[in-house]
């Protein structure tokens, strides 16, 4: 599966790092600037940038009173509706993202979801991929509990991976939700 969130443009301030986090915190509800600061735990300059990017988008909008709040436009709830699911089944916002924005998980995690396979097998599958980047990635995802990787001890060594059930169940979502993703932002 080619990465085809990360290359749309009308993408880039859903997939910033805090994007997906801002707008599942603002699909609970109206939030003022220091009430997201606090929960995301960012820095002031960093969290403005962040909203006027997501407002020049038309995903969040701010409402002037007795203290500003920020909520989502419709087609930020829709958004926040998209990514929902995954963040339901335990995948964080700040995982989400890493997934989502680099060019190479989405395409091993879609190549193991079929069967278990060695390292060489995912090198020779995904076109491109260099074995430093293919093994940042592939332990990048190990932190994330999304693959699982055996040892086999016969000579030579062999590393196989498979999909855990977080990276079944992103692959699920990714499956599911990329066109509907990019739909809604466009």
């Amino acid at each position: 599966m080619a990465n085809v969130l990360a290359n749309a443009p009308y993408l880039k301030p859903v997939l910033c790092k805090w994007g997906i986090a801002i707008l599942s915190l603002l699909d609970g509800g109206p939030l003022s600037f220091s009430e997201l600061a606090k929960q995301l735990n960012i820095s002031n300059k960093v969290l403005s940038g962040k909203l006027r990017a997501l407002s020049r988008s038309g995903l969040v909008y701010c409402v002037e009173g007795v203290r500003r709040l920020y909520c989502l436009t419709e087609k930020g709830r829709v958004v926040a509706g998209v990514v929902k699911p995954a963040i339901l089944a335990g995948i964080t916002p700040i995982e989400l993202h890493e997934v989502l924005s680099c060019k190479w998980m989405p395409q091993i995690l879609s190549n193991l979801l079929t069967r278990d396979l060695f390292a060489s097998e995912l090198a020779e599958r995904i076109p491109g991929i260099s074995w430093k980047v293919l093994s940042q990635r592939l332990r990048k995802l190990q932190v994330f509990q999304m693959v699982k990787r055996e040892v086999i001890g016969s000579h030579p060594i062999r590393v196989r991976y498979r999909l855990d059930v977080k990276g079944r169940l992103m692959v699920k979502w990714m499956l599911t939700n990329s066109t509907a993703l990019r739909g809604s932002l466009s």
